[in-house]
């Protein structure tokens, strides 16, 4: 092998050396971009979720998929369902007003206690309530 020869080796190797650097380089500024770390100098991780709000959430989920107004109750928290189960509320109409084929219904729950106002829509010859308005 001529000198000329091993210089041409040389410098192959060095340019496959310098082309693995820079495949390497690349795929970390890749992966940085996509996975930012925390200033600490670890990776982002998802906060690991309560077993018990898991299951909460999947219980009204189910709850609502079926029906289940006493289910749901369940999970529902008290400032929301203030009242003991089996206590019944009053609830009563405030205003009604009616324009062609839909309406806005506002209820007083309790002696003074507001709710949003809910959309009346007719269908099929009578109304639906329809969310709120």
């Amino acid at each position: 092998m001529s000198r000329r020869d091993g210089w041409i080796i040389a410098g192959t190797a060095v340019g496959v050396l310098a082309m693995l650097g820079l495949g390497a380089w690349a795929v970390i500024a890749i992966t940085a971009s996509k996975h930012p770390s925390t200033p600490g100098g670890g990776s982002q991780a998802a906060a690991p979720v309560d077993p018990l709000a898991a299951a909460a959430a999947q219980q009204f989920a189910d709850a609502l998929a079926d029906d289940d107004v006493a289910a749901a109750k369940l999970v529902v928290c008290s400032s929301e369902n203030p009242q003991p189960a089996g206590v019944k509320v009053p609830y009563t109409v405030k205003s009604l007003t009616v324009n062609g084929s839909t309406g806005t219904l506002t209820l007083v729950k309790g002696q003074d206690t507001a709710v949003p106002a809910v959309r009346l829509v007719k269908q099929d010859g009578g109304w639906k309530v329809c969310g709120t308005a």
